[in-house]
């Protein structure tokens, strides 16, 4: 599952109504963008990725500083029913335009054998030169790192619809590729009409990996993106 949760701000007024939300599908992993923690505007003694991971019944967490925020800080977070260990994190810089943004990887074992990386990622929301910058960025991350040859998946919110550059430079220069042909609308969460929240797998996951379902859930609104989520079961 991917879920831009507004940092448990309105609609869902709080942590229990968004956990609520991402617990109606249990899902074994968990992409969260704008996740606050300690800052003034949610609580100065509220880990927003602490109090997800307890409501909604996620024993491993791992939480994603973007840049320090209102007194704390704001970033992504990823939730695991799986034992994981932290791989990386990589700060997606503003360049004085804009919000300092940021990408975390984990590796999760699905087997005794085998193991996924899952990446959470959240880009610039309104300058789009900068947008595209973050994402060859996050690329050049990944390239370096050699995830390239390792199932990865990709999802987070980018702020971008599908023939943006954005998302196209991800499937031609990235080697990522998209579940399923229809991208689900992701927001606004009240009448959903645009694409700009997705999951993508690499070559590796989709060789590993067949989908079952990418859709978005719809019910029980509690920001303003609605969730997706991708199935897949093992060939």
């Amino acid at each position: 599952m991917s879920f831009n949760i507004a940092a448990c701000r309105e609609p869902s007024r709080g942590s229990v109504s968004v956990a609520r939300t991402i617990t109606q599908e249990q899902p074994d992993l968990v992409a969260l963008q704008e996740v606050d923690r300690f800052t003034r505007r949610s609580g100065t003694e509220i880990d927003q990725s602490s109090e997800l991971a307890r409501h909604a019944q996620f024993p491993h967490v791992f939480y994603i500083p973007s840049m320090n925020f209102d007194g704390g800080q704001y970033g992504n977070t990823i939730l695991s029913q799986r034992p994981f260990d932290t791989v990386a994190l990589v700060q997606l810089d503003g360049r004085g335009q804009g919000e300092t943004r940021s990408m975390g990887v984990v590796s999760v074992k699905i087997d005794a054998n085998q193991q996924v990386f899952f990446a959470v990622i959240h880009l610039e929301h309104e300058i789009v030169s900068l947008r595209e910058r973050q994402v060859k960025d996050a690329i050049e991350f990944y390239r370096k790192n050699h995830f390239q040859n390792q199932p990865f998946i990709l999802a987070g919110d980018f702020n971008d619809e599908p023939n943006s550059q954005t998302v196209q430079f991800l499937l031609t220069e990235g080697g990522f590729q998209l579940p399923l042909d229809q991208c689900p609308k992701t927001y606004p969460a009240d009448n959903p009409a645009m694409t700009i929240d997705y999951i993508f797998a690499n070559e590796k996951a989709a060789e590993m990996f067949e989908v079952k379902a990418y859709r978005t859930l719809n019910v029980n609104i509690s920001s303003d993106h609605v969730p997706v989520i991708l199935e897949l079961k093992k060939k």
